[in-house]
This record gives structure tokens, sequence and C-alpha cells, in this order.
């Protein structure tokens, strides 16, 4: 009995011995879960947070500040086979160097420091001194954009309480070639970088992508908990935007602009040439343009604006196409119609003269343009109707904005077509009172080359983002703006305007080019009417039997020549020449 009740006691206390035990298991095993968990956690859920804590200041920021997206122009005469070996940067990032001190460290006097330094950084002793001498600043930057040559030679001065730090800027490698196109990256009125005027700043949301976050419980104090939730949002990359702009051609033209602008001392001048079956832009520029890396240098902030589409001006005489083509598509006139021209007429109480106030005689609609009559116009709006008139104005675009992705893009002025009076559709027959900006006539030209269809001019080839999709642009068709009959009939006056006209000084030998010259006097908005300054114009589009380009120069103010026959004209000549050189476009003349 007694060794029974001994057997029972013992296996009590090993049953309980074993409670024990599986319990103690049990316990570690969940502590063990609980930690895997926990590393599971930390190691694969939210890994990119804790990565980022923990690999430092500059990894941090690279992790949850984005990477501004840059811009590309394509070079068409390169191979395509790979389409990105032909892509070249106008927009990209670049890593500088920071050079800054802290006073508070330095153990070397400013002006011994200054000495060392002036010649590396190319800053004066004084101004150096000046910056080295407030005592108790723990931080007092000396120069941004320092290169790495430079900042390697600082670094081995081993200068104590001076150091070097990177950071980015915007870099733009072609400098002033498409400048006024691309805009730059300044400051908002918040002082956060920004993208300003042009594609930096119609797509600045885009390029810029989206900052990340880190998300964490806070204790009472506001400091994180470091074993509290944490949530980690990566930086978005901005996109990457490619442009229609050729580089050959973009360089070329721009250059030749700026050349010519300062041999006629021209106040301001603009270039656009356009495909003109699709609506993409081969070049554009603007004079005087300026370097986007060091745009906080330049003088007169109007630089900045892209003229090609912020700054509609009274076309003039090269409105004189649109005229006729209305004229000819509603059939009210043919090639061959007559007027007979006396010099001047009163409208509304206005008179009226031809541009270089002669009487011309019975003249036929051909010989209108050719002489380029302002008489002529009227008859063509007198026969076509006024309101059949300013019809035919709205559907080649004037007044509107043509949609270009491009910032500033202003819509024109032809309010003056509403008005009562024959007066006003009168002078807007040549182009007075009414203003319209390059890139309009630009499309209203490509419309005649292309068998009267208006095409939407565009600038951006492709979006390429961040996640790897390609967004492409296509040609976009507006409007059947005329017949492709009238097109072809009106081509062909345009040819003889510069074989026989005023724009024979635009003649490329080999070639038949169409286009038309416009000089026109600019508004004096002090005191009313025309002051004695002109805009001078040049428009036309090559080879005639298969147009590839529509091409407009046009000048403010030139102070060497009188007219756009002079000033304008032969450049044009010479730059449609490359053009049709660069793209091997054999002659059409026997």
């Amino acid at each position: 009995m007694i060794l029974f009740r001994k057997k029972q006691e013992k296996f009590y206390h090993k049953e309980k011995k074993d409670k024990r035990l599986v319990l103690l298991v049990y316990f570690f095993s969940f502590c063990t879960l609980l930690i895997i968990g926990k590393l599971f956690d930390f190691q694969v859920l939210k890994f990119d947070s804790y990565s980022a804590l923990a690999s430092g200041q500059h990894e941090i920021y690279k992790t949850l500040f984005p990477e501004r997206g840059s811009i590309y122009i394509k070079d068409k005469k390169d191979p395509i086979f790979d389409p990105d070996e032909n892509l070249f940067p106008l927009a990209i990032n670049k890593d500088y160097n920071l050079v800054y001190a802290q006073p508070i460290y330095l153990k070397q006097s400013p002006e011994e420091i200054a000495k060392l330094l002036s010649s590396i950084l190319e800053l004066s002793e004084e101004e150096l001194i000046g910056k080295l001498s407030k005592q108790n600043d723990p931080y007092e930057p000396l120069k941004h954009k320092v290169e790495d040559s430079q900042a390697e030679l600082v670094k081995n001065l081993n200068i104590e309480g001076i150091q070097i730090a990177k950071e980015t800027f915007r870099y733009y490698p072609e400098k002033n070639i498409g400048a006024n196109v691309l805009g730059f990256v300044g400051f908002d009125k918040d002082g956060l970088k920004s993208g300003q005027y042009g594609i930096e700043g119609y797509f600045n949301k885009e390029l810029s992508g989206s900052q990340g976050e880190i998300l964490s419980d806070k204790d009472t104090a506001g400091r994180l908990i470091s074993i509290g939730e944490k949530k980690f949002i990566r930086a978005k990359d901005g996109d990457d935007i490619v442009l229609t702009l050729d580089k050959t051609l973009q360089y070329e033209l721009c250059s030749r602009l700026n050349e010519h602008a300062k041999v006629i001392e021209a106040e301001n001048g603009v270039l656009i040439v356009m495909e003109s079956k699709t609506g993409a832009i081969l070049a554009m520029c603007s004079y005087p343009d300026f370097d986007p890396n060091e745009y906080n240098k330049v003088e007169d902030l109007g630089v900045y604006n892209n003229r090609a589409v912020s700054e509609p001006y009274e076309i003039g005489s090269i409105f004189k196409a649109v005229t006729m083509a209305a004229g000819l598509d509603l059939e009210a006139i043919t090639p061959d119609t007559t007027y007979f021209d006396e010099g001047s007429r009163t409208i509304d109480d206005f008179n009226i003269r031809n541009w270089d106030k002669k009487a011309h005689g019975t003249q036929t609609m051909t010989e209108v343009l050719q002489h380029s009559l302002n008489l002529g116009t009227i008859f063509v709006v007198e026969q076509t109707g006024k309101d059949n008139f300013k019809r035919y104005v709205e559907k080649f675009g004037f007044g509107q904005k043509t949609g270009i992705q491009l910032e500033n893009e202003a819509a024109g002025n032809i309010d003056s077509l509403k008005k009562k009076g024959d007066i006003w559709a009168a002078t807007a027959s040549f182009g007075q009172g009414i203003t319209a900006t390059p890139l309009q006539m630009v499309q209203a030209y490509g419309a005649i080359a292309n068998d009267g269809q208006l095409i939407k001019p565009y600038i951006v080839d492709e979006i390429r983002t961040s996640e790897g999709n390609i967004i492409k642009n296509m040609p976009s068709k507006v409007v059947q703006v005329m017949d492709s009959k009238t097109a072809t009939i009106l081509t062909g006056m345009l040819v003889n305007v510069v074989e026989k006209g005023e724009g024979t000084n635009a003649r490329v030998p080999g070639y038949y080019v169409a286009g038309k010259t416009g000089t026109a006097q600019i508004p004096d908005y002090k005191y009313g009417g025309y002051s004695n300054r002109t805009n001078h114009s040049f428009i036309g589009f090559a080879p005639i039997e298969d147009p590839i380009f529509t091409m407009i120069i046009k000048f403010e103010n030139p102070k060497k020549g009188s007219f756009a026959s002079v000033t304008c004209a032969p450049l044009f000549s010479r730059l449609a020449k490359f053009i049709l050189d660069y793209y091997h476009i054999m002659p059409d003349k026997l």
C-alpha cells in the first residue's frame, strides 16, 4: 500500500513536470514565432523602410526624393535600328559639389583659408573672408556647382571646418540651343524647385515625379517609436520626354538665325520648321536666347519667352495666302480672275493703298500674290463675302490656340472681324488689324502644303514613364480646311511668288519653292495708329511635289533692310537648301 502510494506520487510529480515542460516549450515556440514574424516584417514587408533608415542620410534622400525626368531629342540622320541609339539629352540631372564652411570649427584664420581656396573656387579672397569670419555660424555655403576636379583639390588641402557635399542640379548640355523651347528649373513662390517656361514648365508635374514618405508611430514628444508601426512609400521618379526636334536641324538652323539676326540688327527673331504632313516640329528657335544653366544671369526676363508661340503679331502680307484660299475654295475667284488696281481705295472713310503706293492697272489673282497687292486681297474678300472670309479664317485655326504642349501659348486675336463696317475685313485680308503667332502661320501654310488638311502641330514625340511605359504622340488632323484641288492651285500661285515676284531671294537652285513675304507696320500702342517700326516675315514650303517641311522666319524691326524680301528671304533660301540636302531630296527642276 505504501509502495503503491509512492509510485502514485512519483507519477503525479512526473505528470506535473511534463505539463510545465510542455508549457515552456509552447512559450518559447510562441516567442520564436513572434521573433520570426517580426524579422519577416522588418526584412521583407518593411525592408525598404528600414533599409532606407539604416543606410544613412544620402540614401534616404535618394529613396524619398524622386529624380527629375530627362528631356531628349533625336538625330533623324542616325541609324534607327535601336531607337535609343540616336537619343541626345537636352536636359538631364548632374551631380555637383557644394563646398561649405563650419566657421565654429575652423582652426586656421579666415585670411589663411581664403588665400588657399580663392584660386580653386574662383572667388575673391574678400568674399571668402566675409563668409569664413562668421564665428558662431555652424554652416556657411561657399560655392555651389563645384566640379569634381575642384572639389578634389579642396579635399586634398585637409582644412578643418571646410566640408564638401554632393548636390544635384538641372544641366543643359547644349546650353543656348533650344533654351526657349526647354525653359529651365528654377524656384516657385514657396522656394521649391519647379519647372519654368517651355517643356520644363508645361510638363513640370510629369518630369518631377512624386515624393516618397516614411510614416511611423510617434510618442508624445513627437519622436519616432522604433518598434512602432511604419509605412514606407518609395519615391516615383519623373517621366522622360522625347521631343520631335531634330538635333542637327535644331543646332544648325538656330545658330544661323542668331548670326543673321545680329547682321541685320533685329530686335528679336523666330524660326519654326514643321514636318508638313505630320505637324511634328523639327526646329524651333527664338533670338535672343539664353543659357538655362545660368538663367538667373539674364538682364531682360522677356528672353525666357518662346516667341514662336507666346507673342502674336500683325502678320502682314503672308496672310494674303489665307485670303486667297477662301476665295479659291468657294470658287469666287480663279488664278486668272482680274480686277483693275487704281493704287488706292477709300473704305468707311479710311484710305487704303498698296505697299508701294502705286497703281498697277489690270491684275490677275496670281499677280496679286506675286506683287503683294493690298487692293487685290480686298477685292477677293468682296467676292467671297465678309462672313465667308471670317469662317475660313477661323477654320484655319486663327484666334485659338493650336494646343501645342508648350507653356504660355497665345491664341492671337481676330476680334476685329466681328466689328461692323467693311474696313475690318478689308485690312484683315492683308494681315492688318488681326494678330497670330508664328506657329499659327506655320500650321496654316502646312495645310496648303498638305492637300488642304490642317494638322495639329506637336513637339513631344513620346513620354517614357518611370514604370517603362511609352506614350507615343501621333499626327492629328484638325479639319479639311480647303479642297485638295484648291491647295494645289494655291501652291502654284505661291511658287510664282518665289519664281517671279517679291520672294525671288528665297529661291533654292534646283528646286521649286512655294512662299510669301510679309512686311508689316507695328502698331503704336501708346499714341495709336502705326509706328515706323516693322515686322518682317517669310514663310514657305518645299519641295512642291511632296513637301517635307514648312518654315517661317520672322524678325522684329531689323535696322538693316526695309523689307522681308531682303531680310528674311535670303536666309530662308540658305536654310531650305540645308534641309533639302540633309534629307537627300533630289532636285525637282529639270
